[in-house]
Parts: C-alpha cells; structure tokens; sequence
C-alpha cells in the first residue's frame, strides 16, 4: 500500500497506514444514510455490524489503530495453563505452553531476518508469525507440525469448545468431572470416638485434602512436583502432612434436606478403611438420621476462612443447643444403647473385690492393661480426698 509519500507500505505498517483513515464521526453518519436506503437484508446487516463496530471506537475514545492492532502478544498466568505431574515422573504442560512455544520460535526467526531479506522474502515469515498468534488466542489452527499432529488448541477453543460446547471449559473441566472435595457415605454407629471427630473413609480423606497436604509440604520447603509425587505416592512426608491436617482441619458433613442449622456440623475426620461414615450415636439428633441406610455428604473447607469458621461455628460443641425445645435445652444427649452403656460402665460389680489406686491415671492404666475391668469396684485416693 503507497503513503502519501509514494513510500510501499507492507505488513503491520500497511495496516496502521489503512487504519489511521478511519474517522468513526465521519465514518457512522455516511453509513447510517446507506443503511436507510438498502433493500438486502445482508447488506443491512453487514453495515449494522460496521456501526457497532465505529460507535464502539467512538465511545472509547481509541481510534481503529489502537483498537484493532495487537503490538504485544498477551501471556496468561501459571494457573490458566498448568504443568500436571503424569506417572513415571512425567510432566505434562497446558497446550497453550506449546503453543507460546511456536509462537516464540517464529518471532525470534523472523526477528532475524528482518534486516537481512526484503520486505516482499519475508511474506512466509510474517504469515507464520501472524497464525501463530491466532493459534494462540484459539482462531486458528497449530502451527507447528508436532503441535497439529497433536490436536493443541488455543485459549478461546479451549473455554469455548470444538464443534459445540460440550468439548468446551465448563462442560468438559467441570460440570462432566467429579468434584474432589466433597464425597457421599453411609452412616454407621461408631461409638469408639470423641464428641467432635467423625470415622472417615482414608482414601477419600487422601483425595480431599490433596491440596492442604500439599500447602504443607510446600511450607516445609517442597516445590510443586515434589509435592505432587510425594501425595501420589504416599511417601513418609506426604503421610505425616496427612496426619498434622486431619488434626487441624475438619471436614463437613451434612444431610439433606437442610432444615436446620445443625445439619450441617463440622467434625475432626478419623481415617478408617473402607468407604463408611461412622457417626458418634449421641450426633444422630443434630442430623434427625438414624442408621437404618442414611447416607450424609462430606465436605472440605478449602480455605483458610473456612476452616476456621468450620472450627469455631459449626464442630459439635458449638451445635448442642436446640432452642426449639426451650432455652438451654440440649439436642446432643445420651440416648438408648449410650445410656445402656454408661450404665454397665458405672454400675459397679460387687461380686469383684474393691481395687484401690492412688491417682485417677493410675487406674486408667489399669483399664487399659487388663489389670481390671470396665465395672470394677475401684476407690481412688485423690477423689476420696
């Protein structure tokens, strides 16, 4: 394209030249006359859109060169195009990473020509870098043979999909795949617990707090990959990360339909094997469940916020008032097998001979030695004085 200096314009430069021309408050008058005197509903529609378009520039105050020329090439974050850790210490890259790659290679090489070829040898050159780009923002295909023969799709055919929207972001990455932090089980009696801890199943607890262990092993100085490995594999870091965040972060459980508040309650997660929930019986009230096959959902708090919303609001202790009954009436009591068993607990058995210890530990360790039973007719020398 020739300047006003008789000078050939070629590439980017011929385009700035045809853009600068444009004069949006010249431009939407002439267009708004052609568009009352057309009959086609094509051609109506095409100078419909080219007012958009110029009314667009007018109301951003950008003229057409600044608007529709791209001078830098937009990299997204790390966390738009990941690097996932595969088996066999393999790590795989976001497709866009690769095509960044080609989009690089093509700028460097044309780079390097620039000075040395006329502007009519480097027609090849400036094309390729031109469709890398494209393949980049997704509205054009990979330009690299390695990258085609793989199928790599650019940013906006990854959210929006290829041939629909079901191949897209939403369908694809989450509405089609499992949620990984949040898991469903039936309830069993677990009497063998404390007032705020729940029996979960261990593999689901590995899944769910994947990324706690790994924001604990990163404070402890691994990077990603390390991290990633030591999870998949179980290895002894990853384990004792696995211990120190089941103490400190509950999980939620919650049972449908939602009507009141204590529903929803926070518990500590003991690991057990298998892939049952096992509930302290006294808790059956707060969930109005009973264990006749009632299955309750869990739930990981994921951020900092809500793991200690979860901790100070919602553990059990926080839940034992119901005040549908009245005022300081408690809806977490003893209750059937429970006041059963602390009865046969506390009854003594007078057919037994009276055991005496000094301290309330030393008889504990008793118990738990076998030296006696639960019912054993005791007399402790601390309490007696």
């Amino acid at each position: 394209m020739p300047n006003n200096n008789d000078e050939v314009l070629v590439s980017g430069d011929a385009f700035k030249a045809m853009l600068s021309e444009i004069d949006p408050h010249e431009k939407i008058p002439q267009l708004v006359q052609e568009v009352k005197g057309v009959k086609s509903i094509s051609k109506r529609d095409d100078l419909v859109k080219r007012i958009k378009y110029l009314n667009g520039l007018k109301n951003t105050g950008l003229s057409a060169r600044e608007a529709y020329i791209l001078h830098n090439v937009p990299v997204v974050p790390p966390q738009a195009r990941p690097a996932t850790v595969m088996g066999g210490n393999r790590i795989e890259f976001a497709d866009v990473n690769h095509l960044y790659k080609d989009s690089m290679v093509t700028n460097n090489s044309l780079k390097s020509l620039v000075d040395v070829l006329l502007p009519e040898e480097l027609i090849k050159e400036r094309t390729d870098n031109y469709n890398g780009v494209k393949a980049i923002l997704g509205l054009g295909e990979a330009i690299s043979p390695n990258s085609k023969g793989r199928g790599l799709k650019g940013l906006l055919k990854q959210v929006a999909g290829t041939g629909g929207p079901k191949t897209g972001l939403f369908h694809n990455k989450i509405l089609s795949k499992k949620q990984d932090f949040s898991g469903r089980a039936t309830i069993y009696a677990e009497p063998n617990l404390g007032f705020n801890e729940a029996a979960v199943p261990k593999d689901f607890l590995w899944t769910s707090m994947k990324f706690h262990i790994l924001r604990d092993l990163a404070r402890q100085g691994y990077d990603y990959v390390n991290s990633e490995k030591a999870w998949s594999e179980r290895n002894t870091a990853a384990t004792n990360s696995f211990n120190r965040v089941i103490k400190n972060v509950p999980v939620i459980i919650n049972r449908a339909p939602t009507l009141m508040r204590s529903n929803i309650t926070a518990v500590y997660a003991k690991p057990i094997e298998g892939s049952t929930l096992g509930l302290n019986p006294i808790h059956l009230p707060l969930f109005a469940g009973d264990y006749d096959g009632d299955a309750l959902t869990i739930h990981v708090p994921m951020s900092p916020e809500a793991v200690e919303e979860a901790k100070t609001k919602m553990l059990p202790q926080h839940q034992i008032h119901d005040y549908r009954r009245g005022l300081r009436q408690s809806i977490v009591q003893p209750g059937h097998e429970a006041i059963l068993g602390s009865m046969h607990m506390t009854e003594p058995d007078v057919k037994q001979e009276l055991r005496k210890f000094k301290t309330t530990k030393e008889c504990l360790e008793a118990l738990k030695s076998g030296e006696i039973k639960e019912n054993t007719p005791v007399e402790i020398e601390e309490l007696s004085n």
